[in-house]
């Protein structure tokens, strides 16, 4: 019977050549849509690496943090000044400065060679208060600590996918992180400023937020007495905290450097923005797409309905030698179906021409697999629906019909 069937649909050939191609369409479109949402669904389900909730966000505007001599070091004194009046305040429990906040774009960033490619991570300075603001959960060694800028060395706590990467599965902890020339070869530190020894390890750190991969990560303490300085505040506060701690977190910060404007948000407003940035181009693409499968499934069912009409003579002979009303309906449907076969295997063979090539946009292949298989049910479910009408029209066909044809 399948067979036949297949048969038939190429004997029809040029008839049902549009509904292939707009089958073929429709189930791309699905596959890409659907993928995306089983990817958005996989990166939601890993752990975050730190908690967002109750804690404020403050950024210094104005301030020259690459200032040196006497302007460098006002600044940072006026900054871990700050940060001595805000851990003051009775609604916070603990503060920090840092680069790489949460949910931010901007980004502070240094480069490395793993396995012959150049990669990049995230280069974050940081007090040694941001592991209480944030929760950040440290699996071996130890955190940062003020007075590692006293030591002959950079200590530094690395992600631990970053730690992996470089080391493999052998203990980062005191080990010294690899100096590459502009051409990936190893080569020696210039001066301590460079030499940087793994004191810990993290869990990942999604700094970008519950829709992105990881990056990779590498934390080291602030030095209040020279160097580059954090400009971004993070404050944890007591749960139950109104809105109007803000205002007495900008007049504290106000009260030591007037001069400053400081721009502050919750983290959870934030990780919302963040959030409807991503989603927002994938709402886009499903009305597109649901727009383009209603105009398809309006075509493929005026294209049945006209195919019905004309194969009038075929359907009422059928039944004039006995086939059932079942019959004839499991026909018009089985043609159907093949065609959307046909539309899958073609298609099918295109969209894993993605991951083949490497443009797999961080996703592997069970999420390929997920959306591929997704939009094949949703596509057989939906040219179901569509040939329902069509397939009632055939049932509508008396044997008389077709006797006069003949």
């Amino acid at each position: 019977m399948t067979r036949h069937i297949f048969k038939l649909v190429w004997n029809r050939k040029r008839a049902t050549g549009l509904i292939l191609l707009e089958l073929l369409i429709c189930f791309l479109v699905l596959c890409g849509l659907m993928s995306s949402v089983a990817r958005t669904v996989e990166l939601w389900r890993q752990p975050l690496g730190f908690d967002y909730e109750n804690i404020w966000m403050a950024e210094i505007e104005g301030i020259n943090y690459r200032a040196e001599d006497e302007e460098g070091a006002a600044n940072r004194r006026a900054v871990a000044d700050m940060l001595r009046a805000v851990q003051t305040l009775p609604e916070v429990t603990s503060a920090a400065v840092s680069t790489n906040l949460p949910y931010v774009n901007g980004m502070w960033a240094e480069g490395t060679w793993i396995d012959g490619q150049s990669v990049r991570f995230l280069w974050t300075l940081a007090t040694p208060s941001l592991m209480d603001v944030l929760g950040l959960n440290l699996l071996h060694g130890r955190w940062i600590e003020e007075t590692d800028g006293a030591l002959g060395h950079q200590p530094v706590v690395l992600s631990s996918d970053l730690a992996l990467d470089l080391f493999g599965t052998e203990n980062p902890v005191g080990r010294d992180m690899p100096v590459f020339d502009s051409d990936g070869q190893i080569t020696e530190p210039e001066g301590d400023t460079e030499l940087y020894r793994v004191v810990g390890v993290l869990d990942p750190y999604r700094r970008y937020g519950e829709f992105r991969e990881p990056m990779y990560m590498m934390f080291l303490a602030v030095d209040f007495e020279a160097g580059e300085l954090p400009t971004e505040f993070l404050i944890r506060v007591r749960p139950g905290t109104t809105a109007a701690f803000e205002e007495k977190l900008v007049r504290t910060m106000q009260d030591v450097v007037p001069g400053w404007s400081y721009d502050t948000a919750l983290m959870t407003d934030a990780r919302r923005q963040a959030h409807r940035s991503y989603i927002g181009p994938i709402l886009t693409a499903a009305i597109v797409s649901a727009f383009l499968i209603v105009m398809v499934g309006l075509g493929l069912v005026g294209v049945l309905w006209q195919s019905v009409t004309r194969r009038t003579a075929e359907l009422g002979l059928r039944r004039a030698v006995g086939a059932s009303i079942g019959a004839v309906r499991t026909q018009i449907l089985a043609e159907l179906w093949a065609l959307t076969a046909i539309a899958v295997v073609v298609g099918g063979a295109i969209f894993l021409q993605f991951p083949l090539l490497g443009a797999n946009f961080g996703a592997g292949w069970p999420v390929f697999i997920m959306g591929m298989t997704a939009a094949m049910l949703i596509l057989y479910a939906f040219v179901t629906i569509c040939g329902l009408y069509p397939t009632w029209l055939a049932t509508r066909i008396r044997p008389a019909s077709a006797l006069q044809y003949e």
